[in-house]
């Protein structure tokens, strides 16, 4: 299976890249692969909130339109198994450049598919205890709105040392609910509208 590791520090060697290391050597030690993607090296536009206007213009393709890197880091997101956030935590919340493609993926959950239904996730966070809880907070709550499921024990953050080993233990069992998550969650109609029709992506996928 193919997992994803979104960074969204800007810090090169910083402790959340370091903990995605070790999540990459986790999962391929596992037999499956894991890319990490750092979000410095890409360029996301803000949201520009077709969604308030109109709804159904809220697309992935009309967010495509802005013409930035959102579409390549969408279709890895869509094509993972499952996906794994890191972020600092800046006055208690995540960075700005994860906090901008949080609010794009907004695209991905609206008509006419939602393309993360009934995908595994879990986030993480470099960051003192409070700040780290307020950032991954921040984060998850949009992801359950957005069809994702956080995985049991899917957070964990690190303060300090980057071989603490209790932070260390966290993320391996974020490795091993994922893996497991990813292999049983069987296709399955999350969302229905008002019609009585299946938008989840995983049952279009199927039919």
């Amino acid at each position: 299976m193919r997992f994803l590791g979104i960074n969204g520090s800007y810090r090169e060697n910083g402790l959340n890249e370091k903990m995605l290391e070790f999540l990459k050597k986790e999962f391929e030690s596992k037999g499956h692969s894991f890319e990490i993607i750092n979000l410095r090296e890409f360029r996301i536009e803000h949201c520009k909130a077709c969604v308030s206007t109109d709804l159904k213009s809220c697309t992935p393709e009309k967010c495509y339109e802005i013409g930035d890197d959102f579409q390549k880091l969408a279709s890895k997101i869509i094509d993972s198994d499952g996906v794994i956030f890191a972020t600092p935590s800046y006055w208690y919340a995540p960075s700005a450049v994860m906090w901008a493609l949080i609010e794009r993926l907004t695209s991905l959950e609206n008509t006419p598919v939602k393309y993360l239904d009934g995908k595994p996730a879990a986030v993480i966070s470099a960051a003192g205890e409070d700040g780290a809880q307020s950032a991954i907070s921040s984060i998850i709550v949009p992801l359950i709105h957005m069809g994702m499921i956080i995985i049991p024990y899917g957070m964990t953050y690190l303060s300090g040392k980057d071989d603490d080993p209790e932070t260390l233990a966290y993320l391996g069992r974020i490795v091993k609910n994922m893996i497991f998550a990813a292999s049983k969650i069987p296709p399955h109609c999350w969302w229905e509208n008002r019609e009585g029709t299946c938008l989840s992506s995983t049952i279009h996928q199927e039919s």
